[in-house]
């Protein structure tokens, strides 16, 4: 009786996964397709996925082509394999100018960039990619459906490339504690603001500024130090003027206190 359960569960194990096995074996690629798309609607990706690179590889260019590489490509996007679907996306897109489905491929092959972006301490080359493809896609399709995704997902990844800029300046500023060189930090964080004007990242470029300008100040020969505070004292207006309640506020103050009863052994000369 065991005997025959066992057999029994083999052979409904089998036929259970028979239509993809029997595609994969078979040498009809209509057949293959066929099996492949109906893996594909039942959300079946990977298995898709080895049905389709057959197709690909032996069909080639022919009418039903096109048709294919699109649930090819999306099948890989679904399977969140991105970094193969990126390739395949933007394959897709200089072939078939005129195909109907050409805004949703535009827009995932902007998505599988955007997907593989890494985090803002890693490089970021594949960040500035996914920026570019959004531009691309807005560009094309300035109304679509997905328009307002797409400038959320790029606006993600334009913060993330700030974001690492930011850091880079910002780190000048927390080794000068140790080299004393606070002009570098100024330096740094002034060019941050040049390259990025309208960064969610400017009132702590500010403060940052401003607390570098104030240390250098502070740290000052004799000689300089006037100068270097009255530049500190205009840092922490810029900020005030840009942000009037930052978080930043009550600790600029005090500084600002600081440097003000600094100044006043210049203002008796």
């Amino acid at each position: 009786m065991k005997q025959i359960s066992y057999i029994l569960l083999t052979a409904l194990l089998f036929a259970s996964c028979s239509p993809l096995q029997k595609a994969l074996k078979v040498d009809d690629s209509a057949y293959k397709n066929e099996v492949a798309d109906q893996l594909y609607e039942k959300g079946k990706y990977k298995q898709a996925i080895r049905l389709y690179e057959q197709v690909e590889k032996k069909e080639g260019w022919t009418s039903n082509y096109q048709s294919m590489y699109y649930k090819y490509s999306k099948s890989y996007y679904n399977a969140r394999k991105w970094e193969a679907a990126k390739p395949m996306f933007q394959k897709f897109n200089l072939l078939y100018l005129a195909s109907p489905n050409r805004e949703e491929t535009m827009y995932l092959e902007a998505m599988s960039a955007y997907q593989m972006s890494e985090v803002f301490t890693l490089d970021q080359h594949i960040t500035y990619e996914g920026i570019q493809k959004f531009d691309n896609f807005l560009t094309a399709f300035p109304e679509s459906q997905y328009k307002e995704d797409a400038n959320t997902k790029k606006r993600e990844l334009t913060e993330k490339i700030e974001r690492k800029a930011y850091e880079s300046a910002r780190l000048f500023n927390k080794i000068g504690e140790y080299t004393r060189d606070y002009n570098a930090a100024i330096v740094a964080l002034d060019n941050f603001l040049l390259d990025y004007p309208g960064t969610v990242y400017k009132t702590d470029a500010l403060f940052y500024k401003f607390d570098s300008a104030y240390k250098l100040a502070l740290n000052s020969v004799y000689s300089k130090m006037e100068e270097r505070l009255k530049n500190a004292v205009s840092l922490h207006e810029d900020l005030i003027a840009y942000d009037a309640n930052t978080k930043y506020k009550d600790e600029a103050d005090r500084m600002l206190e600081r440097l003000k009863k600094e100044l006043q052994q210049f203002s008796t000369k």
